[in-house]
């Protein structure tokens, strides 16, 4: 009687997929859909460092208690600290509230709530798109509107720095601006150095609150370069929040294990601020998951564990970058596919962004069994010696028939 009525949620792209993917049997079916890191064989790739921070951590026995509300405190200072960059003046001087959360996407959850309720007026938010599919849904579940602006220039496969200026020069006052620090999802285009220079100057001039979601770093272009911009807005004194997530730089997806982080004017504004959201989280889910935390705690702690995770983080970076360059000469010289394919060069992180048609990915899908969402996103990790070669003839084969439909002529099938 009382859920006769209650409706069924909005259809999730990317849980779809997932679900599609797992029950395809086909024998040359290839995963490119969800975000995680696989190994040369396809599969998950535990890290060596986690590997030997379970054996310490079973060693030691630590027991099942809960962690008090915020987390642990020096999984916290630790975790910050490769954030921020050990000799982070405001990080030392107390002035960064920092809380565990239940990985990133918790984090943008508590971000969301603790701006909803915290922050007075309630300021304009704004994200460039294409972008991850969760912030706008994250942040209207907390009663927040977000506006969009232009990330990505099709045109020229990159990111689109005009537009971006243009949202944050033209937006009022104080508002909010959601970006992603590094290895962007899903266009795989993040702003260089100097573009990143423009963008803080321009948020610091319009007095804009900058939250940063960080779910990759390290992939990108190593652990400090890829928190280039957090790192500058603190050095600049802006106020911002950070949400950090150790899932896929631990390849510890399933522990939820992250952290949110406010940098704040003082150290007093930040003892508030902390404990405000300290209530916030005893109220909604009472304390985060202790293992995660534990064990990249125990890696960090260490540092001969914590030279072997920059090193592991390092040859996946090459693999992937090796991945990225035999996809590109698979398709310009091998195969010549129509089509200008140089950004997958260009591109950072897990995911290539290929300019392929929602039905073009459909195709791939039924037709190929290469499993990918409509956008044309890519797990370039997905890739391995086995299947490289077909992904790329089949993405030729989708691109040249969506080609003769349109009436064009490719000279090289002729």
């Amino acid at each position: 009687m009382f859920f006769d009525e209650v409706q069924g949620g909005p259809p999730d792209v990317m849980y779809d997929l997932k679900v599609r993917a797992d029950r395809d049997a086909h024998a040359e079916k290839v995963d490119l859909g969800v975000g995680i890191y696989r190994n040369g064989e396809g599969l998950y790739q535990e890290l060596d460092c986690i590997k030997e921070a379970k054996r310490v951590l079973a060693k030691n026995d630590p027991g099942h208690d809960y962690e008090v509300t915020v987390g642990n405190a020096e999984f916290l200072d630790i975790a910050s600290k490769v954030m921020f960059g050990d000799d982070c003046q405001r990080l030392n001087s107390k002035q960064i509230a920092s809380v565990q959360s239940i990985s990133g996407t918790g984090a943008v959850h508590l971000a969301a709530l603790f701006i909803s309720r915290c922050i007075a007026p309630c300021p304009e938010i704004y994200v460039g798109s294409p972008t991850w599919g969760n912030y706008k849904p994250a942040f209207n579940l907390v009663g927040l509107d977000i506006q969009e602006y232009s990330y990505y220039n099709r045109k020229e496969q990159a990111f689109d720095l005009s537009s971006s200026l243009d949202a944050i020069s033209t937006a009022p006052p104080s508002s909010v601006f959601i970006f992603q620090g590094c290895c962007h999802n899903p266009t795989a285009q993040d702003p260089t150095t100097a573009q990143w220079d423009e963008l803080i100057l321009a948020l610091q001039a319009g007095k804009h609150l900058p939250v940063f979601d960080i779910a990759y770093q390290g992939l990108g272009n190593g652990l400090d370069r890829d928190a280039y911009a957090i790192r500058q807005c603190a050095h600049l004194g802006l106020e911002m929040l950070v949400c950090q997530s150790f899932s896929k730089n631990f390849a510890l997806y399933g522990e939820r294990c992250g952290a949110l982080h406010v940098a704040c004017g003082d150290a007093d504004a930040a003892a508030r601020v902390k404990d405000r959201i300290r209530s916030l989280i005893r109220w909604e889910f009472s304390s985060s998951p202790a293992y995660g935390s534990r064990l990249v705690r125990s890696v960090l702690k260490s540092p001969d564990l914590t030279d072997a995770w920059a090193t592991q983080l390092s040859e996946m970076r090459q693999r992937l970058g090796s991945l990225r360059q035999r996809l590109f000469m698979q398709l310009t010289e091998v195969l010549k596919t129509p089509g200008d394919w140089k950004h997958i060069t260009d591109e950072l992180g897990l995911f290539s962004y290929l300019q392929l048609s929602p039905e073009q990915c459909e195709e791939l899908v039924d037709t190929h069994h290469v499993h990918m969402p409509k956008n044309g996103r890519i797990n370039v990790s997905g890739l391995n010696e086995r299947n490289i070669e077909r992904v790329a003839r089949a993405i030729d084969e989708v691109v040249r028939k969506a080609r003769v439909g349109e009436g064009v002529v490719d000279q090289g099938s002729m």
